[in-house]
């Protein structure tokens, strides 16, 4: 089960032009120390002054006593809106220009915010007619710069207003997930009596689905979305993987020939016994394993195996780890959100395995072309 890292790029040009002017004002909010700040544009044309700021500053003089005096100045800015998805370096002078030409007073400071990447020839025109108009300071936010804004947590109401997407929102359900998942392999650890998750589990567990109107009952004796299965590895991450199919192989270690019996599945345990299977289920069970076990010992100690396939289940979709169980089945049980009658993610892991315990020797996907008639 995964789950996206990455957000699209934000879609500043469905904003109506007055919107984008209101976002870059609360943008702007506390860039610096304004004495007010207001939405001129939304008086008169686009083509005119979209916001007017007064930034309150402090200056210190020194009176004839030697003593400092605070005195609060003004100083005026210019902060032009465009919602364009392309400024050229031509339409960038053209805008200050206009902007600068039609104050009484130069601004002491000038802002352009458009949705668009701006060039380095853009930007490099940018600060060179301010600077040669006299403008103090004076800066470009690009889609790239306001992205960045929109994406600290501080401006987290905004993405949300505005686009519709709380990053605050996903981190803190990421954070609830990952708790969560944390819990269920401490708990997962603690019924399995396990002292380090790479120890192989080896031990049964019943896994059955969340809602069913049927269990424990089994229709006609035959096994329904529950059953047992025995326990093989904390793998892959954030998941437990059971045995689901198990066979007698022969296997040769050199060339990675292999063959099973494959009529007989030797993953079903015969312990602890399932409720409401037919009265001969584990009868004829123990006796098809017994006459498969007869032809695999037949084989070389060196060339006995197994076949097995593994499915994860991912902690996402464990909704209760019940360690007692009930009158029918004894535990521990683990209670499954199942997707599609089906409690497993959509991998199987498939392995060939040494009938060895001391050893590793394993041989991971082997090759359906690689698979001879051993048993015949």
């Amino acid at each position: 089960m995964s789950y996206s890292t990455t957000i699209n790029p934000l879609h500043f040009e469905d904003l109506e032009p007055h919107r984008f002017e209101d976002l870059i004002r609360q943008l702007m909010y506390d860039f610096k120390d304004w004495k007010s700040i207001e939405a001129t544009g939304r008086l008169g044309s686009d083509d005119g002054i979209d916001i007017l700021a007064i930034e309150n500053f402090i200056s210190e003089e020194f009176t004839d006593d030697n003593l400092t005096q605070y005195t609060v100045r003004e100083k005026e800015w210019i902060i032009q809106c465009k919602r364009e998805q392309s400024l050229s370096p031509k339409k960038i002078d053209k805008i200050i220009s206009n902007d600068i030409s039609r104050q009484l007073n130069l601004p002491y400071g000038y802002i352009l915010a458009a949705p668009c990447n701006f060039s380095k020839k853009s930007r490099d025109v940018f600060k060179q007619r301010l600077n040669e108009f006299g403008v103090n300071e004076f800066f470009i936010f690009g889609k790239a710069e306001l992205e960045d804004l929109l994406f600290l947590p501080k401006y987290d109401h905004l993405l949300f207003a505005y686009f519709g997407i709380s990053l605050q929102k996903r981190k803190r359900t990421l954070k609830s997930n990952l708790s969560s998942r944390l819990t269920t392999k401490k708990k997962l650890i603690k019924e399995l009596d396990l002292n380090n998750i790479e120890d192989r589990i080896s031990k049964e567990i019943l896994i059955r689905p969340s809602e069913s109107d049927d269990y424990p009952q089994l229709k006609n004796g035959e096994i329904l979305n529950w059953r047992y299965y025995e326990i093989d590895s904390f793998s892959p991450i954030d998941c437990i993987s059971v045995i689901q199919k198990k066979h007698y192989a022969y296997v040769n270690w050199e060339t990675e020939e292999w063959d099973m019996i494959e009529d007989c599945d030797i993953s079903f345990p015969h312990f602890p016994e399932l409720f409401g299977l037919k009265e001969n289920f584990y009868h004829k069970l123990l006796d098809k394993s017994m006459k498969a076990k007869e032809r695999w010992n037949k084989l070389d100690d060196d060339n006995k195996g197994f076949y097995i396939e593994l499915r994860p289940v991912h902690f996402d979709r464990i909704l209760l780890i019940d360690e007692i169980g009930d009158i029918y089945n004894e535990g521990p049980h683990i209670i499954v959100d199942y997707i599609n009658n089906s409690p497993f993610e959509n991998k199987t892991y498939r392995y060939l395995e040494s009938n060895y315990d001391f050893t590793d020797t394993h041989i991971k996907d082997p090759k359906m072309k690689n698979r001879i008639k051993k048993f015949k």
